[in-house]
């Protein structure tokens, strides 16, 4: 919206003249919304704190605990961002792995990626001492390790931001740019037993 108007001055004996025009953009005044980032976090709140979960397609592969930078990088991007602007609490970074293969090389193997997850984040500048990486092997399984998504989504490190609240986390940023972990994982669940329970019904 623009405002525009003249002052006008009429001087005894002369013609009257155009003193100013003023233009106003009463636009440029309007705080702008803030941009949503370049991906959306999956979030949950627990009795332990805040966890972020990170989508299957950033997580390892099979017998891994290699990042893949192309696709996990905007997301360390995100969870770095948000440690260092929103929050001074502790990170305990949890990783897990699926049932195949021996309790032993999957315990090492969950620690491996819960070390790459904590590299990755002090590479962005989150300060060490805030940082700790635990491994549980396949102790703690989301889904059944009878299916490739199954497995898939077992194979995951846990972002768990200590005595932390969602809304301290979430205040200020632009609509979208959370999901609710559990929901998504419930429907990804729904996904992997719907097909079974169409088998079954035949």
């Amino acid at each position: 919206m623009q405002i525009m108007f003249s002052v006008v001055r009429t001087v005894p004996g002369f013609l009257v003249a155009v003193c100013s025009v003023l233009v106003l953009n009463l636009n440029a005044c309007a705080t702008p919304a803030p941009k949503a980032p370049p991906v959306k976090l999956a979030i949950s709140q627990s009795e332990r704190g805040v966890m972020l979960w990170l989508p299957d397609n950033v997580l390892f592969e099979f017998g891994r605990a290699t990042l893949n930078s192309s696709l996990s990088d905007p997301y360390m991007d995100r969870v770095a961002q948000l440690l260092k602007e929103k929050t001074v609490k502790a990170v305990s970074l949890e990783g897990h792995t699926d049932s195949i293969g021996a309790e032993n090389a999957n315990l090492v193997l969950s620690v491996s990626r819960a070390t790459a997850v904590r590299q990755a984040l002090l590479d962005r500048q989150v300060p060490e001492a805030r940082l700790s990486a635990i491994g549980y092997g396949f102790a703690k399984p989301i889904a059944p390790n009878d299916s490739e998504l199954g497995r898939r989504l077992n194979r995951r490190v846990e972002i768990i931001i200590l005595d932390e609240q969602v809304e301290n986390l979430t205040r200020g940023e632009p609509e979208g740019a959370f999901e609710e972990a559990f929901s998504k994982l419930k429907g990804q669940l729904e996904s992997l037993f719907k097909p079974r329970q169409e088998s079954t019904a035949k």
